[in-house]
C-alpha cells in the first residue's frame, strides 16, 4: 500500500502537518506573566510567608516576579515541586496553572547556583542594604519512616548575607528545603577550620494564615565569619554536607560584606 503520494497537495498536507506537530509539542507555551505570578504568589504562598512571619526564612510579601532574585525563585521552586502549594489551606490552582506556574519560576531559578547581588534600602529609611545569596543542591534523600517513597527532588540550600552598610549591622541565614528539621546541632566550617556548633532547636510557632504550625524549622541564623574560599555547613541533616562558595564572590562584593561581617583568620 502507497502511504505518501507524490503530488503538490499531498506534499502541502504532509507539511502542514509537520509545522503543527511542531508548535504543539517542540516549542514551550508561552511564559506565565509576571503579574499572574505575583497573584499567585500572594494569594497561595505569602499569607504564611509574610514579613513578619518569615516562615521557613523566607518573606514573600512583596516578591515580585518581574523583578527575578535567582536565589529566591530556587527556593520558592522547591516549594511548589514539593507540595507546600496547598500548606496555607486555600486549595491550590488547577494543573494547568500549576505547570505554567512552577515552568515559569524555574526559568527565574536558572543560574541560581551563582551568586545573586541585590542592593536596596531598609524600609522607611535610605540606608544601603546589600544582599548577596547563592543556592546548593545535594543529592536526594532517602525515605524516613514518614515518607512513603524517596524524594527524588534535589534538596537546596540558600546562603543569604545581608549588609546594613550604614549601620554595618550584618546578617548570615541560611534557609533549606523541602523538609523541615529541628532539635539537631550542626556545625558550620569556615575555610575548613574547626567547625562551629549550631543548636537548632524548635518549631515553627505561628502561620501567616493565623494557623498553628506543627512542622520544623526550615531557616536559621549562622553566628560566623566571612570565609574568604568556602563555608561548610555538616550535619543538619544526617550525613549531609553543602559548601557555599565564598571565594567565587566578586573582590568589589567582598569588600562591601566585610563592612558587616569579621573576616576569617583564612589561611
Amino acid at each position: 500500500m502507497q502511504i505518501f503520494h507524490n503530488t503538490r497537495d499531498d506534499r502541502i498536507v504532509v507539511l502542514v502537518a509537520f509545522i503543527t506537530a511542531l508548535s504543539t509539542s517542540a516549542f514551550p507555551a508561552e511564559i506565565m506573566q509576571p503579574a499572574q505570578q505575583n497573584a499567585l504568589v500572594r494569594k497561595y504562598c505569602a499569607v504564611c510567608h509574610t514579613d513578619a512571619a518569615k516562615n521557613g526564612g523566607l518573606s514573600l510579601e512583596n516578591y515580585d516576579a518581574a523583578q527575578p532574585n535567582r536565589a529566591l525563585a530556587a527556593m520558592l521552586l522547591s516549594k511548589l515541586r514539593n507540595g507546600a502549594m496547598g500548606a496555607a489551606g486555600l486549595g491550590i490552582p488547577d494543573s494547568a496553572t500549576r505547570d505554567a506556574w512552577t515552568s515559569a519560576t524555574a526559568a527565574q531559578a536558572e543560574r541560581a547556583q551563582d551568586w545573586t547581588i541585590i542592593r536596596s534600602h531598609a524600609a522607611g529609611s535610605k540606608a544601603p542594604i546589600f544582599t548577596a545569596s547563592i543556592i546548593r543542591e545535594v543529592l536526594p534523600r532517602k525515605k524516613d519512616k514518614t515518607q512513603e517513597k524517596d524524594n527524588d527532588d534535589p534538596p537546596v540550600y540558600r546562603l543569604t548575607l545581608t549588609c546594613n552598610v550604614a549601620t554595618h549591622n550584618g546578617e548570615m541565614q541560611l534557609t533549606w528545603s523541602p523538609e523541615p528539621q529541628t532539635d539537631r546541632t550542626f556545625l558550620v566550617s569556615v575555610d575548613d577550620d574547626a567547625g562551629i556548633p549550631h543548636k537548632l532547636e524548635g518549631r515553627e510557632k505561628k502561620m501567616g494564615n493565623g494557623m498553628t504550625a506543627s512542622t520544623g524549622l526550615a531557616a536559621s541564623l549562622l553566628n560566623a565569619p566571612l570565609a574568604k574560599e568556602t563555608l561548610a555547613v555538616a550535619g543538619l541533616f544526617p550525613g549531609e554536607t553543602v559548601t557555599f562558595p565564598l571565594g567565587d564572590l566578586n573582590p568589589a562584593d567582598r569588600r562591601e560584606l566585610a563592612i558587616c561581617f569579621g573576616a576569617s583568620p583564612g589561611k
